[in-house]
């Protein structure tokens, strides 16, 4: 068995490598020989699977690290097992699709309203309305987005307008206060593998490690445990990273990312998810 890595060939940095090397490491330990290639040198014809395989070689499998959903799905069609699915990439990362998603399963999540379409005009106009419905504080994030970039808290009209300017889409949210921690679950193939409680940095709401969050090791309650698995079902994700915060009414899910760093859960909990993935994926394709 052999299998390939796809991830982005224009995000330069440790961050964006490790995860690709940490899965290299853990196929070499199982057997599994893994090659990394870059989403930027699989432009293809679509639905060409000959052009395909004269650049991926013999591979029985595609672990895609990435958000190109495009090239997901084109692997798709011309017949490769990716993971995950072009759908759970579709959906995770798209915060309103991720947030309708998890309404559709009736999955506890935070109260959400998409921005419209606006074909590319500004949409300040829907902002009463919004404020009626959600009230301040509030949180608005760009749907797309990681690392906590483009998440603002907003507790007045005129920051409101400051960060929905423009035609951006963004999902404006409910602010839950939960002391500025979250729980980052990581679930592998309908299994939670490893969870941390993540603590934001002092002064911050935003709990994410990359903008200087605090991850430390946890042990997810049942309830917790399948609420991840649910969400991460839910998506159609094999592996996913669920983050859940607690309200008055219990755990709600936050997020679901469909590539989650693994490399800080690893720092915080000993546990490498990485052999979990290759694990799982032996199984799955055998």
């Amino acid at each position: 068995m052999k299998g390939a890595i796809v991830i982005n060939g224009y995000l330069d940095g440790k961050k964006f490598r490790e995860p690709a090397e940490m899965l290299t490491e853990a196929g070499e330990r199982h057997g599994v020989p893994m090659k990394t290639f870059l989403n930027s040198n699989l432009s293809v014809p679509i639905g060409d699977s000959d052009a395909f395989a004269e650049r991926l070689g013999d591979i029985d499998f595609i672990i895609f690290w990435d958000k190109d959903v495009k090239l997901a799905r084109n692997l798709e069609v011309c017949g490769y097992p990716v993971i995950n699915c072009s759908e759970a990439i579709r959906i995770c990362d798209d915060k309103a699709l991720t947030h309708l998603t998890l309404a559709e399963y009736g999955i506890p999540s935070i109260k959400t309203v998409a921005s419209p379409m606006s074909f590319g005009y500004p949409y300040q106009d829907i902002l009463p309305d919004i404020v009626d419905q959600i009230g301040f504080p509030m949180v608005v994030k760009d749907c797309f987005g990681s690392f906590g970039q483009q998440v603002h808290m907003v507790r007045t009209m005129e920051e409101l307008h400051e960060h929905a300017e423009g035609t951006v889409p963004k999902i404006f949210q409910e602010y839950i206060e939960c002391d500025g921690r979250d729980i980052r679950v990581e679930v592998v193939g309908e299994k939670v593998v490893a969870a941390v409680m993540r603590t934001a940095a002092y002064g911050d709401f935003r709990s994410n490690a990359t903008i200087g969050g605090i991850m430390e090791k946890y042990e997810p309650s049942e309830e917790e445990a399948q609420l991840a698995i649910e969400a991460a079902s839910a998506v159609q994700a094999d592996f996913a990273g669920v983050d859940i915060i607690h309200s008055a009414d219990g755990p709600v899910v936050c997020e679901v990312n469909s590539n989650a760093h693994i490399k800080n859960l690893f720092d915080a909990t000993g546990i490498n998810a990485a052999d979990c993935i290759i694990e799982y994926i032996i199984e799955l394709i055998q």
